[in-house]
């Protein structure tokens, strides 16, 4: 990004922003300021006014998502393996890996190659390059995890918070400077019909990569629900799933989580 981009996403991502309703989710590192609160855009009915408040709706459940895991990690262990902890934490860090990897791969497949066909292509290779960034330590972090869920590795929650902070650090500014990318006046510069196709192949992609058990649990417990209304927007019936289907499976994990399914804040306790 541009220095300008950088010294804001970094002031952004290390102090903390006006938000409501602050809780631990939302350090160490600092959530984005949404649009409005609540937040009540859909991109479903104008892609460009609506989508820099939907994805910091996105880039919000991923950062306090890595708080969650910085502020839980000392109270795991604590019992040895046999309290099942150190297991249900990493399977809950994991799946956070999981849900990065998946946001910036679909950007870089379905929303990126749009931008750039439409005169963007400064802009996507700024993100582009910000997401090189972070990967390798991104990797390491994800390495050790795998090692420790293995038993090649034994937990250990001060080596993790340095493997969490190495790629966090940058990957949290990168979702900060990513947002002022995505304003209205910039998306409004590109056809309607491009971003009505966009939204469509969007929304089909996700919706093909299944996660019933991890991914959709995992967005709703990490999710402040005073931020907006019945998001993300489910239908009645996948929200009944999620609750007495879905979140079941992998209970465990949800412990470790920033919000109870019902949206209170958590944080685990041994």
């Amino acid at each position: 990004m541009t220095s300008s981009l950088e010294t804001k996403g970094q002031a952004q991502s290390e102090a903390s922003t006006n938000v409501p309703a602050s809780d631990s989710s939302d350090h160490p590192w600092a959530v984005i300021t949404l649009p409005s609160y609540p937040f009540q855009g859909r991109i479903s009915e104008d892609f460009a006014e609506h989508i820099a408040g939907e994805m910091s709706m996105v880039h919000n459940i991923i950062i306090r998502s890595l708080n969650s895991i910085w502020v839980n990690a000392p109270n795991v262990g604590t019992k040895g393996r046999k309290d099942g902890s150190v297991a249900a934490f990493v399977g809950y860090s994991l799946v956070a890996l999981h849900n990065i990897h998946e946001h910036h791969d679909t950007e870089e497949a379905i929303f990126f190659p749009v931008l750039k066909d439409s005169g963007l292509g400064e802009m996507v290779a700024e993100n582009v390059e910000q997401h090189r960034v972070f990967h390798e330590a991104m990797a390491e972090f994800e390495a050790y995890l795998r090692n420790v869920q293995g038993g090649t590795e034994t937990y250990d929650a001060e080596k993790l918070r340095k493997l969490l902070k190495a790629f966090a650090d940058p990957l949290v500014r990168h979702l900060h400077d990513e947002i002022n990318t995505l304003r209205p006046e910039v998306m409004h510069s590109i056809d309607k019909a491009v971003l009505q196709k966009l939204w469509k192949d969007l929304d089909a992609h996700i919706q093909s990569q299944g996660g019933l058990f991890t991914t959709i649990p995992f967005m709703v417990t990490a999710q402040n629900p005073s931020d907006a209304a019945n998001w993300p927007p489910f239908p009645g019936p996948l929200r009944w799933l999620v609750k007495s289907v879905f979140y079941r499976v992998h209970s465990s994990y949800w412990k470790f989580a920033p919000y109870t399914l019902s949206g209170q804040p958590q944080t685990f306790s041994p």
